[in-house]
């Protein structure tokens, strides 16, 4: 340590100066403390300064403005989304009127104009290969129709499948046997469904009428049995029958359009479509005989109320010759009722083979309860792959009543079931057959003696 006054060198820890005499002067550590703090002060000041002067350049900046505000905008600015809300409704909007006249127009080309010598209706494609379906009305028993496009295109039809209990009937026509049949619902469809009904109501081909399906499960007994029917607010004029009732969304076939009640033609009635598909595939599988169909309503004058059994036609003649003079009052004849169960049983055991109850649906009275019998045994034995073998049927009496005839049969079959199990049978049986509105001789009951 040297000293202040003479600059003498000292001893670091002396009092005194060894040459002068004077006392020595240490360094203070509060002066150090000081001298810290104020210089820190002074950086500190110098940061607040520069940021301040930072700040007020950035205020008055007009780059940094510029850069800001198009990040502000679309959120500040309500105008675009107002523009896109405006511009998004109509579009909503179109597609669905769009896919309603492009669902008519797809439509259309498989709706048809059946036309017969005395009548129209209308129709459309169900199934692939040129199955054509109608009301059982409005071909009334014809075999032979001419079926008409929405183009104008004719072409020959022929009826394959009839019913005189539901007004179902299923034309085939090889010009439309490549064209693709429309879709088909297979549910009951809801109450409230928006619906098209297409056809030629009074002969104004390919028109549409939309409305609602405003009722389920409606029961109407006329010339036909009308079961869980549609009611509809569409258009159902004379012409319409027999056209499509399609879902206005999905545009799947709903209904086949049947019946407008002449007393109230606000509404109408339309066939649900899902209640049918066991009886049109059956005709596909097995289509019916021109005999078969004919003889349901009598509309040729070979198959006419002038025999009243479905006989082949080459003993058309002979018959006719027997029945000269007829008038119209049809009655029991002991051979032709031998004939008319003898050949019922032919046919029943094909049908058997085919599990097809629709070939000997001619045959049975409607609403009778044969007709409900064989009905129920029909569904038993679907798929159930089983054997029938005719072995005897001989019909061994006939008695005749006022309103009604008893065929008595003995009858012996082979049976196999699907596991390969035989079993013999031998039966004696009373046809109970009635005349009739028709003219020919139907089943009405059928019991084991």
């Amino acid at each position: 340590m040297f000293c202040p006054g003479c600059g003498f060198k000292n001893a670091t820890d002396v009092n005194f100066c060894g040459s002068c005499g004077k006392p020595m002067q240490k360094k203070s550590h509060t002066v150090w403390m000081l001298l810290v703090i104020f210089v820190c002060l002074c950086v500190l000041g110098g940061v607040g300064y520069a940021f301040i002067q930072i700040n007020q350049q950035e205020a008055v900046n007009p780059s940094m403005l510029a850069d800001e505000k198009p990040k502000e905008e679309p959120v500040k600015q309500p105008a675009p989304v107002i523009v896109r809300e405006v511009m998004e409704r109509p579009e909503k909007n179109k597609p669905i009127e769009k896919e309603k006249t492009e669902l008519i127009e797809e439509t259309l080309p498989r709706v048809f104009t059946i036309e017969m010598v005395d009548g129209f209706g209308s129709g459309f494609l169900y199934a692939k290969g040129g199955y054509i379906v109608t009301n059982a009305h409005v071909v009334l028993g014809y075999t032979d129709v001419n079926v008409r496009n929405s183009v104008g295109r004719e072409a020959p039809g022929k009826v394959i499948g009839i019913s005189d209990t539901y007004d179902i009937a299923l034309i085939q026509s090889d010009a439309y046997k490549d064209l693709n049949p429309l879709k088909t619902e297979v549910n009951e469809t809801k109450v409230g469904t928006e619906v098209i009904a297409l056809g030629s109501p009074n002969g104004f081909e390919n028109s549409a009428s939309v409305g609602y399906l405003t009722g389920t499960g409606r029961d109407i007994q006329k010339d036909f049995v009308y079961e869980k029917a549609y009611q509809v607010d569409v258009q159902i004029e004379q012409g319409s029958s027999g056209g499509p009732l399609i879902d206005a969304k999905s545009g799947k076939v709903i209904g086949i359009n049947s019946l407008l009640l002449t007393d109230n033609r606000r509404f109408g009635f339309s066939i649900p479509l899902y209640t049918m598909t066991h009886l049109l595939d059956g005709w596909i599988k097995s289509p019916m005989s021109a005999h078969q169909v004919a003889s349901i309503f009598g509309v040729y004058d070979d198959f006419g109320s002038s025999i009243p059994y479905n006989n082949d036609s080459s003993d058309n003649d002979t018959h006719e010759e027997e029945f000269e003079g007829y008038e119209g009052d049809a009655y029991f004849y002991e051979e032709w009722l031998q004939d008319f169960i003898l050949e019922f049983r032919t046919v029943y055991e094909d049908a058997l083979s085919n599990e097809n109850f629709y070939e000997i649906e001619p045959y049975l009275l409607p609403g009778g309860s044969a007709h409900k019998e064989f009905v129920d045994y029909f569904a038993e034995i679907a798929g159930e792959d089983m054997h029938f073998d005719f072995i005897e049927n001989t019909v061994t009496g006939v008695t005749i009543y006022d309103d009604y005839a008893l065929v008595s049969t003995y009858e012996t079959l082979n049976f196999r079931n699907k596991a390969g199990q035989e079993k013999y049978y031998e039966k004696e049986k009373n046809y109970e057959v009635v005349i009739h509105t028709d003219g020919t001789y139907r089943i009405r009951d059928v019991n084991n003696r």
